[in-house]
């Protein structure tokens, strides 16, 4: 592909992010239509040139010049180029917006706050071997036949993080065939505070796309129940699709469609709220959440939250997590002080070595944080609550 042609990649995927709110793989899929590239290989390396280009958008805007109106062509034609004389800066160097600096400084303080910044910029691989259609052994038989070169995971031994493979890890065999499954090690450390055990009967609070759900299962061997509730019909009939590929036995999972701010659902003991969130602890993974986050959006979701928990815990379960994917204690520490007022239980720390919740409340120490800095993981807040009989 000529220049030409990729700077019209990266100006309309770049509008699709600024101007629709999507995520990089949808913007690369409307802006591509998939015309672009004439082999796998080269969409993959169009697609990790526009991943790049768009976090770098604050950087290539310090560079520019706040207030200096230019086309997102021109945009496209100077980083294509080269970026010189960047502003020794943080945000811009590390390229994220002042306001999103600046919050994270304030939580974190500098010196963890710069390292925090540093490593959301770094994408991370994990893999899920799933075990429900095959063993850990033959998966890493299969890796090793392809030449990626991973690590096997010391808390959770069928995860395995990628260092590098010769292929996008999408097109690995494994993968494939759904014997290993993209999921990050926090995703699994919010199933792991569950503790699902056979004959649990759980409710999945915001179930689609399923990983959990399916990870659930896994831990338990097809032997539990799930209530696998969502707000989307779309999302539930994918969920359903990729259960089954997955080896999930769907007799005992109910897909409901509903709300689960006023759902009721009895017979539970336990049940998961992986809550819908700004996202902004999987910026490694869409680097176009920076450009698009903001205070609005962050309110809005941590009132959402509020009230999905405060229903979850009107449920017959008895243990409740809850958990988001978010740096935000708007989205974490801040719901579970309001919940707090209106309901008695008891926060459980059972991961004792995740890091404690933002010091912003009394009970920091009994809440879960990782970090990708810490725990080379998206950054997580998770918080397990046990209602007192």
């Amino acid at each position: 592909m000529n220049e030409r042609l990729i700077i019209d990649l990266l100006a309309k995927s770049l509008y699709e992010v600024l101007n629709h709110k999507v995520s990089i793989d949808v913007a690369f899929k409307r802006a591509c239509k998939g015309k672009c590239a004439s082999s796998l290989n080269e969409r993959e390396e169009l697609y990790n040139l526009v991943r790049n280009f768009i976090s770098d958008y604050f950087k290539i805007i310090c560079v520019i010049g706040k207030n200096k109106r230019v086309s997102l062509k021109e945009l496209a034609r100077r980083w294509i180029k080269g970026l010189n004389n960047i502003p020794d800066t943080i945000p811009c160097r590390l390229s994220y917006s002042e306001w999103f600096y600046e919050k994270i400084i304030n939580l974190l303080g500098f010196h963890e706050g710069v390292k925090l910044l540093s490593a959301l910029n770094e994408r991370k691989w994990w893999l899920r071997i799933n075990t429900l259609i095959t063993s850990e052994e033959k998966v890493l038989r299969m890796l090793d036949e392809e030449g990626v070169e991973y690590d096997i995971d010391k808390d959770y031994p069928f995860m395995v993080k990628i260092r590098s493979s010769p292929k996008p890890v999408r097109l690995l065999k494994p993968v494939k065939e759904f014997k290993a499954i993209p999921q990050d090690k926090a995703s699994v450390m919010v199933v792991d505070v569950l503790k699902p055990e056979p004959g649990d009967v759980i409710a999945d609070l915001a179930s689609a796309p399923g990983l959990k759900t399916s990870l659930i299962m896994m831990l338990t061997e097809n032997r539990s129940k799930i209530v696998a509730i969502d707000v989307s019909l779309k999302r539930l009939k994918i969920m359903r699709v990729l259960l089954k590929r997955l080896g999930v036995n769907l007799s005992n999972v109910s897909l409901v469609l509903a709300d689960s701010r006023d759902i009721r659902v009895r017979g539970i003991n336990k049940a998961l709220l992986d809550a819908p969130c700004s996202n902004s602890g999987a910026i490694d993974k869409d680097p176009g959440i920076k450009i698009h986050i903001n205070q609005g959006k962050i309110d809005y979701y941590s009132r959402l939250q509020k009230e999905l928990l405060e229903n979850a815990l009107r449920l017959d379960a008895e243990e409740v997590v809850y958990a988001t994917c978010s740096l935000m204690p708007e989205e974490g520490e801040e719901v579970i002080s309001y919940i707090a007022q209106k309901f008695e239980f008891k926060l459980v720390k059972e991961i004792k070595w995740l890091s404690n919740g933002y010091k912003l409340v009394g009970f920091y120490d009994k809440l879960m944080r990782a970090f990708p800095h810490i725990h080379d993981t998206e950054a997580f807040f998770i918080a397990k609550i046990v209602k007192k009989s």
